[in-house]
């Protein structure tokens, strides 16, 4: 079976019925990224990139609590390092992720990190920069058609994309661009607009490719592709990258000397479990906590409606699942595919209503955090913890948070971090339009699981009033 990805241009390889044979077809993805590797377009950033990094800070938070929005917010300012997404994808080919890590959930700790990194540090290298809003010459729009390429084949790696037919859409979708958009020659103002329309080209040779699956206003993609389906289940039964997937941008790679003097920032929830894993992964690097919390009820209203959202499916597992609210709901896929972080002992939770299965993800991700933090009285030193209600609240909790939070990062308050004290927030992963107390709108079904011990233990903990009328 995993021959087939490595078949002629533009072949679509059959999945296996089951994950048993996920092995065979992730070493057959990893062989092609090590081949887009030797493209001339290819900018590899630094060797040796995990030693190099001195500085990790890692966005600590729960599914849905507000750490996309947050690290978009960070991404605006140069003074700090990013992926350009989520680091799983990663970890996934690496063989750190469930179920090839062997722990039989998300989490990893010290030993589990690999003594052999060439491929990941090159992998992270690549991935580790600044955002760019131009493609000023033919040199920085073949390293795009590269980058393209290589995120192409992590969302969709049951799919041989080619080179040649990502240079070709590129070219003719920003001749459309200038053309009919009016984008400035050079300019890349609008990612999403771009992966609109050069999906839709690639959509024509690879008829999986489906834009819905990108974090793209459904509104934008029925305007330019309207006869792209509709999303039904996952996209594949191998997932290396979670949808919604990331419409990249042109990129700057981390210098060497970049690595040595700013903070690489590190947001994938799933990262809860993996604190002292990260610290061994990077061997040279102060590991940071930005512990970011989100009341209980906003939390798991988010996590439910991601449940229940096309997309957000991260493991496809080995047990069934009988989740009241979302198995019943979906039933084409809903008995096999869990959704978002796998925390330890996730398999009690198989057979429970959605809404309790959310509060065990929303309290597994902080209580991990919560006991890293307490088994070393000097990690508080190296921790900050911030609200998501403050972040998305009045302009003067905003000005108190940012000036906080610029200090403890070092880094100062610069025209593109002050623009959004006034400005709006980013929308990014929403399943719908954000609003002040969305959870009231359930607050009949989650009233058990807010009037939980464990859950009502776990917000006085992270400082939260008991009345759950005061939560925003």
């Amino acid at each position: 079976m995993a021959r087939a990805l490595l078949a002629p241009d533009r072949m679509e390889a059959e999945l296996p019925p089951t994950a048993d044979d996920r092995g065979p077809l992730l070493a057959a993805v990893r062989e092609r990224l090590r081949a887009l590797r030797r493209e001339p377009g290819y900018d590899a950033g630094p060797d040796r990139f995990l030693e190099r990094v001195r500085t990790v800070v890692v966005i600590g938070s729960s599914s849905r609590g507000g750490s996309s929005i947050f690290a978009e917010i960070l991404r605006r300012t140069p003074q700090l390092l990013h992926f350009r997404a989520e680091v799983n994808p990663f970890f996934v080919l690496a063989g750190l992720s469930w179920p090839e890590s062997g722990t039989g959930c998300d989490a990893l700790c010290a030993m589990d990190a690999p003594t052999r990194t060439d491929d990941l540090s090159a992998d992270l290298a690549f991935d580790c920069g600044t955002a760019l809003d131009t493609l000023p010459d033919e040199a920085s729009v073949a390293r795009f058609v590269v980058d393209l390429t290589v995120r192409l084949t992590l969302q969709w790696p049951t799919v041989a994309v080619a080179l040649p037919d990502v240079r070709a859409a590129v070219a003719a979708t920003l001749a459309t661009l200038e053309d009919q958009h009016g984008w400035p020659p050079g300019g890349f103002p609008d990612a999403q607009l771009f992966h609109v329309l050069f999906l839709a080209r690639m959509r024509r040779i690879y008829p999986t490719i489906n834009p819905h699956y990108y974090d793209i206003s459904r509104a934008l993609v029925e305007l330019h592709d309207p006869t792209a389906p509709l999303p039904d289940g996952p996209p594949s039964l191998l997932l290396i990258e979670e949808p919604p997937f990331v419409p990249i941008v042109p990129w700057r790679r981390a210098s060497i000397e970049a690595l040595g003097t700013r903070p690489v920032i590190v947001k994938t929830p799933s990262n809860a479990y993996r604190l002292p894993f990260l610290q061994a992964l990077f061997p040279n690097a102060e590991i940071k906590l930005l512990h970011l919390t989100r009341n209980v009820a906003a939390s798991v209203n988010g996590l439910y409606d991601g449940w229940r959202f096309p997309g957000f499916y991260s493991h496809r597992v080995h047990l069934p699942l009988r989740i009241a609210g979302y198995t019943d709901t979906f039933p084409a896929w809903g008995d096999r595919w869990w959704k978002f972080d796998l925390p330890p002992n996730w398999q009690a939770w198989t057979d429970r209503d959605l809404e309790e299965v959310c509060a065990f993800q929303w309290r597994s991700a902080h209580r991990a955090i919560l006991d890293w933090i307490a088994g070393d009285p000097a990690r508080r030193d190296r921790v900050l913890r911030l609200r998501f209600e403050d972040v998305v609240g009045a302009r003067e909790r905003r000005e108190d948070l940012f000036g906080a939070l610029a200090q403890w990062l070092g880094i100062t308050l610069d025209p593109p971090l002050t623009a959004l004290l006034d400005g709006a927030l980013p929308p990014v992963m929403a399943t719908e339009a954000p609003r002040h107390r969305r959870w009231f709108k359930r607050a009949d079904l989650l009233s058990p699981v807010l009037s939980d011990p464990l859950s009502r233990e776990l917000m006085e903990q992270l400082g939260y009033a008991s009345d759950p009328t005061t939560w925003a």
